[in-house]
């Protein structure tokens, strides 16, 4: 039976880069809850390649960040827009920086979801909310979503009560798939436990 929408995981494939935090960008812990960016996203805001990987120096479509932003390639991002894809979502260009500090030729962006739906059904979700925000799980068992309460518009978002992942439209998430882009999966949320 086919999802209507997919829980998406950033996967390092063998010799793929890991990516530190974000840098030179003060607030970025309010982008997590969804604090437009627009006109004000610095231009040098970059990802060290994480030093804990020294020997990864790879670069994939989808790169796996501490922050847990959804940094992909160019061709990627291209890709979502000509899907227009990116309703309620900014766009913002990233550098890498690999392990010597120089800056890699290619680029990359940010996909930063800046209005998220309240989508979480919570008769069938077990988990613990936040004491910090109450209005948020953060830990999981499992996961449901009302789908009657996500907009059309929505394809990429993350769920209101759960920030933790970011969520594909099902159509979507097979387009991504046959187009072979490296460095994400996808999982539909009955077989998925790894929040």
């Amino acid at each position: 039976m086919k999802r209507e929408y997919m829980i998406s995981e950033i996967v390092s494939p063998k010799g793929v880069c890991h990516l530190s935090d974000i840098e030179n960008v003060d607030d970025w812990a309010r982008m997590h809850q969804n604090e437009p960016q627009a006109g004000r996203f610095p231009e040098n805001a970059s990802f060290k390649m994480s030093s804990d990987f020294p020997k990864d120096v790879k670069l994939a479509d989808a790169l796996a960040n501490v922050d847990g932003f959804l940094v992909v390639s160019e061709r990627f991002a291209n890709f979502l827009a000509d899907q227009k894809a990116l309703a309620h979502n900014e766009v913002h260009p990233v550098g890498i920086v690999n392990h010597k500090g120089r800056r890699e030729q290619a680029k990359y962006f940010i996909i930063h979801q800046i209005d998220d739906p309240k989508c979480v059904d919570e008769s069938k979700t077990v988990g613990k909310k936040s004491t910090l925000m109450p209005d948020q799980f953060s830990t999981l068992k499992t996961l449901a979503l009302d789908a009657k309460r996500i907009d059309g518009t929505y394809v990429i978002f993350r769920p209101a009560e759960y920030k933790l992942r970011v969520f594909f439209r099902g159509d979507l998430a097979e387009k991504i798939e046959s187009a072979g882009f490296t460095g994400i999966e996808f999982f539909d949320l009955e077989d998925y436990s790894d929040y």
